[in-house]
């Protein structure tokens, strides 16, 4: 699907090995951006680094020649507009709510575009899902899981949601695709620079500068090809309808937890193969710096790669938890939450309830979870 020269190639791995000396295994909680070094790709660092706060009209979008911005302040509030029509099911209620059925009994899977081998939903995996106890008061929540070892997965309530930053994982996706026309048109320091901002430190400007390169130098044109990249891809879920900072009264980011999970297994799985663009983004996400819910409360040791989403009533984490006896992908979205505080918690606790029940010898295939 990526068609990238051997020059090209070589270059993007080599920028992600590097990108990976920065890595901080420890749960970080810190929302600063990570220090630069010389080893790093190339990027106008921001001075303060804050996630989407979804304000009512944002800036202009910034030319190609701009250099990464901070966000704004997660404390602003975003507008939050009533989900499109396709929205499935309106509003879910609150719990435990519905598993997803095993993914071969429908031919177009929520898990995205069919594999040679498909993963199944198995009575171990479904005994962890209808275990997973959502705040009842707090929002809507939704939740993906899948057991790399052996290639399981399944989800809670996996319906499309407001996507917040998780939006930059298609970003990100989108930009690989178009690497070679890209970095030939702007600079391969730019074009690297502002993935680093974008995923990093959750940089909206970075990610509007990279939307206008895909569209070169129209933003509006650069969303089409995220959403074509989506498309192609198999995240039905997945929808561009605004650039970050930019008003939502007429359409909105969206995705699902199960598009978030499959990008991120193609990433992880690709990444296990040698290949350079897979390499590339899963050392972005290593490098992530926002680390206070799925690595929140790992234990010492474990890596996770992962990218966040915030707005004001919606809290959003997607990972790969790795280096590790069983390898995961955990993804948990929430909207319409009242305490914010505490759905960080939540995301928290319940990556480490999935961690520890497939990372726990007394847990076997078939056993109930503890």
């Amino acid at each position: 699907m990526h068609h990238w020269s051997a020059k090209t190639a070589g270059m993007v791995l080599a920028a992600s090995i590097l990108a990976l000396t920065q890595l901080s295994c420890g749960p970080e909680k810190t929302e600063e951006p990570v220090s630069q070094t010389a080893e790093a790709p190339a990027v106008t660092e921001p001075e303060t680094a804050k996630e989407e706060s979804g304000e009512t009209a944002g800036p202009a979008l910034p030319s190609p020649s701009e250099s990464p911005k901070a966000e704004p302040s997660p404390e602003q509030p975003e507008i939050s507009p009533t989900p499109a029509a396709e929205d499935e099911g309106g509003e879910v209620s609150e719990g435990e709510g519905t598993l997803s059925p095993p993914s071969e009994s429908a031919p177009d899977s929520v898990f995205g575009q069919p594999e040679t081998s498909e993963p199944a939903t198995n009575e171990k995996m479904q005994t962890l899902l209808s275990s997973l106890a959502f705040p009842s008061g707090n929002g809507t929540w939704s939740a993906y899981v899948c057991d790399l070892a052996e290639n399981t997965e399944g989800a809670v309530n996996p319906q499309r949601q407001q996507a917040a930053s998780l939006i930059k994982l298609f970003i990100m996706g989108s930009v690989y695709e178009n690497y070679d026309a890209l970095t030939s048109q702007y600079g391969q320091e730019s074009v690297d620079g502002n993935l680093y901002s974008m995923i990093t430190v959750s940089d909206n400007d970075a990610a509007n500068t990279l939307v206008s390169y895909l569209g070169g130098g129209d933003g509006t044109a650069g969303m089409n090809i995220v959403n074509q990249y989506c498309s192609a891809n198999g995240y039905s879920s997945t929808h561009m309808g605004r650039l970050l900072l930019q008003s939502n009264e007429f359409d909105d980011n969206y995705t699902s937890v199960t598009d978030c999970g499959y990008f991120l297994k193609r990433v992880y799985e690709g990444n296990k193969e040698g290949d350079p663009v897979a390499a590339a983004e899963f050392s972005l996400l290593a490098a992530q710096t926002r680390r206070n819910k799925i690595p929140a409360q790992m234990p010492e040791g474990v890596s996770v790669a992962n990218k966040t989403g915030e707005l004001a009533d919606v809290e959003n984490d997607a990972g790969i938890i790795y280096n590790v006896q069983n390898d995961l992908i955990v993804v948990f979205m929430s909207e319409n939450v009242q305490e914010v505080g505490s759905a960080q918690s939540t995301i928290a606790s319940l990556s480490r309830q999935v961690y520890d029940y497939y990372n726990s010898s007394a847990v076997k295939d078939g056993d109930a979870a503890a």
